[in-house]
C-alpha cells in the first residue's frame, strides 16, 4: 500500500502533467478516484504536514555557445546634456570617471 508520502508525489506527478486524472491515472494503473481523493486529502492537511521534496531529477537544456559578433564601437560617442554642453566618450572608458564628468557637466555654472 503507496504512502501518504507517495500520493503526494503522485498527485504533484499528475497536476504537472496536464493530463486528466483519467488518463493519468490508467497510464499509472491506479483509480482517478483515488487521485481525486489524495488531492483532497493533501489540500485539506494543508499546513499541517510540509510538502514532499520533489523527486523529480533537474532538467537542463542544450546551450550553444557562439562568438560575439556585436561591432565593438570605435568612434567616440556624444552625450548632449539639457544645458546645451556635449561630452564625447572614447571606447574604453572608465565608468566612474564618466559619472564624475557628467556630474560636473550637467551643473549650471560655468566650466
Amino acid at each position: 500500500m503507496a504512502t501518504r508520502v507517495e500520493w503526494a508525489e503522485r498527485v504533484q506527478r499528475w497536476e504537472r502533467s496536464g493530463l486528466s486524472a483519467e488518463q493519468f491515472a490508467r497510464r499509472e494503473g491506479y483509480k482517478a478516484k483515488q487521485l481525486y481523493w489524495w488531492r483532497w486529502k493533501l489540500r485539506a492537511e494543508g499546513a499541517s504536514q510540509p510538502s514532499p521534496p520533489s523527486v523529480e531529477a533537474p532538467r537542463f537544456l542544450p546551450v550553444h555557445v557562439v562568438a560575439d559578433t556585436s561591432p565593438v564601437a570605435t568612434e567616440p560617442i556624444e552625450i548632449a546634456l539639457p544645458n546645451g554642453r556635449v561630452v564625447r566618450v572614447r571606447p574604453g572608458f572608465d565608468p566612474a570617471t564618466l559619472e564624475r564628468v557628467l556630474a560636473l557637466a550637467a551643473e549650471e555654472a560655468p566650466c
